[in-house]
């Protein structure tokens, strides 16, 4: 049942069936490719992060191993160097000689065990009982010392003022440690020899440690800015990453870490640091947490804490949001090339079966116009044939206007037949050896011949006017290739459809019954010649003009159509010029039509002074 309502169906509801199917196909084609197409760029997006996220983790790694290593570094100092002078022997004179310490140097850049500690402060020492002095200055320092005021010794150079406030200073940022006056008052016991942390003094690192010096313990140390300590650490490192676009580090204090007691005992939050790397600096630049742009941190890559003895900060690595790396990029192109390549070939496809169902409705109407063709001459001359056989009609005059009438449409037929298998002939055998069509030059005036003798009969029992014209240069020596007999086919037909729809029509103005043929040179080349035979009926739309050569095509319904015609004649028309090596073309006209042949010359005479008007 469903296939006997599909064979039902009108042309109109064929291509709007056809058009959902299309739909639903290029639907089914493009979900699951869109699917496919997220899913493998979600995952190239994820690759891109995870390769961002593991240089982040590498970078992390090396920053706990270079601080580990710098403790282990420090360490190696000896206990002695944390006083001014230092006590060394000399073999030949048996004398111990009192030399300033390795560390009682000032400047922070210079090196003292394997290389400078950026940030550097000072270092300094605390006996057991809590007396502080510092390798830059000679004496111990008291917290009456920081009120009075410099000792004339002090003030008679530059050198020892210049050590002595710096000695203040580290004295001074020292006793703001709560952590360290705790330790000072419980007492100094054993711990790891390595250099532990205290960084509750904002802005500050104080590491220390507690060595045995003689028979009692000390606590021994240096103090850091915090700031540079931790741009030179990171910046070494992050120099050497492979990012394509700037980080923002974040080094953050997490005062979450409940195990390290000495950070919730701190008075003050320590701050945040910010670094930048960019490709287009060759080192990492801190950064002041307003002169980051909010995009930075629109992209979270990786988040760590460092280790010991830096456990309480946890480094953030932020960025852009990550751009589309080749891989993607070649995706991306490839995926819109597919998806365009499936639209034009689904495009191509409705396309093509649009015509093909086209086809079929103009061969459905070609039969409904052929069988209303046949059958009406039929019948007109079964009905004349059978009243002449049976000797219905007596009277002579009569009887040779029955003959007449059968005659002329027997040959109407014919023309009919004869057309529908030239045109079989030459769709079959593409215009190639046709021994129907064999074009050869022929003058001009021979054309104005065939067309005044094939046209003048129809033209005069309508009552229509012939006007031809050859426009200089023209002449009518000029010897134009054509087919003699294509030649006339191709003008009976045009005039019989002129004919045709001009009486459709109803027109009953003389001065539009007239035909006017027209030739003159080519206006793209002057080796053609171009016939141009232009009507004055109701002529066609632009859209129309189109399709006027289209195989099957009538204008109209087949339903409500009135005049006769098969949709072959104007078809047939373009083939019979494509086997002449000529074409034609369809113009709208105000009013009328104008149907233009270019035909190929043999020679273009210019000697034609004035046109030339033939009736």
């Amino acid at each position: 049942m469903w296939v006997k309502d599909k064979q039902l169906m009108t042309y109109a509801q064929r291509k709007q069936q056809l058009r959902w199917q299309a739909c639903a196909f290029l639907l089914c084609l493009l979900l699951p490719l869109s699917v496919l197409f997220y899913f493998g760029f979600a995952q190239l997006k994820q690759n891109q992060l995870s390769a961002y996220q593991e240089q982040a983790r590498n970078l992390i790694s090396q920053i706990d191993r270079q601080m580990f290593k710098r403790r282990l570094l420090t360490s190696s100092l000896p206990v002695e160097a944390f006083d001014y002078y230092q006590a060394v022997y000399n073999p030949l004179t048996e004398e111990t000689l009192q030399i300033p310490s390795v560390l009682s140097h000032r400047d922070p850049a210079r090196p003292t065990a394997t290389r400078p500690i950026q940030g550097l402060v000072g270092y300094f020492q605390f006996d057991a009982q809590g007396q502080f002095n510092s390798p830059i200055w000679p004496e111990p320092l008291s917290a009456k010392d920081l009120t009075t005021s410099t000792t004339e010794q002090q003030q008679s150079s530059v050198e020892l003022q210049q050590r002595y406030e710096q000695t203040k200073f580290i004295y001074q940022t020292l006793l703001k440690s709560h952590a360290l006056q705790t330790k000072l008052a419980t007492g100094l016991s054993k711990e790891n020899g390595l250099y532990q942390l205290w960084f509750d003094v904002p802005g500050y690192f104080i590491f220390y440690r507690l060595p045995k010096v003689g028979a009692q313990r000390k606590l021994q140390g240096y103090l850091v800015r915090r700031a540079p300590y931790l741009l030179s650490l990171v910046s070494e490192y992050l120099g050497q990453s492979q990012f394509d676009q700037p980080i923002v580090l974040t080094l953050k204090a997490d005062s979450s870490a409940s195990s390290n007691k000495v950070h919730n005992t701190m008075t003050a939050q320590p701050e945040q640091v910010h670094f930048l790397l960019s490709r287009s600096q060759a080192s990492a630049q801190q950064l002041a947490e307003a002169d980051i742009a909010p995009e930075l941190g629109a992209q979270s890559l990786y988040s760590a804490p460092l280790r010991w003895p830096f456990n309480n900060y946890t480094l953030h690595f932020t960025t852009h949001t990550l751009p589309m790396s080749q891989t993607m990029v070649y995706s991306s192109v490839f995926a819109l090339l597919l998806i365009v390549t499936i639209l034009g070939a689904c495009y191509g496809f409705y396309r093509l079966s649009v015509r093909q169902l086209a086809l079929a409705e103009q061969r459905m109407n070609f039969v409904s116009s052929v069988s209303h063709e046949l059958k009406t001459p039929l019948t007109a001359i079964r009905m004349y044939a059978e009243m002449l056989r049976t000797g219905t009609v007596v009277c002579a005059d009569a009887q040779q206007d029955y003959y007449g009438f059968i005659h002329s449409e027997s040959e109407r037929l014919s023309r009919l037949i004869d057309n529908i298998l030239l045109l079989t002939r030459l769709n079959q055998d593409d215009h190639n050896d046709l021994s129907q069509v064999k074009p050869d030059y022929a003058p001009l005036s021979m054309l104005a011949d065939i067309i005044r003798s094939k046209t003048s009969t129809l033209l005069e029992n309508q009552g229509f006017t012939l006007n031809m014209v050859i426009e200089p240069p023209l002449s009518p020596a000029l010897e134009v290739l054509v087919d003699q007999d294509a030649f006339a086919q191709v003008v009976i037909n045009i005039v019989e459809n002129t004919i045709k729809f001009f009486a459709a029509e109803g027109i009953t103005d003389p001065a539009r019954k007239q035909l006017d043929i027209t030739f003159r040179r080519a206006e793209q080349s002057r080796d053609k010649l171009e016939l141009e035979i232009r009507d004055y009926g109701p002529g066609v739309s632009q859209q129309q003009c189109d399709k006027l050569f289209e195989l099957f095509y009538r204008g109209g319904s087949e339903l409500t159509r009135t005049t006769q015609g098969t949709g072959i004649g104007l078809a047939l028309v373009a083939q019979l010029m494509k086997a002449q090596q000529g074409q034609i073309s369809a113009h709208q006209m105000s009013p009328g039509l104008a149907l233009r042949l270019t035909l190929q010359t043999q020679h273009v005479t210019d000697t034609m002074p004035k046109p030339t008007g033939l009736k």
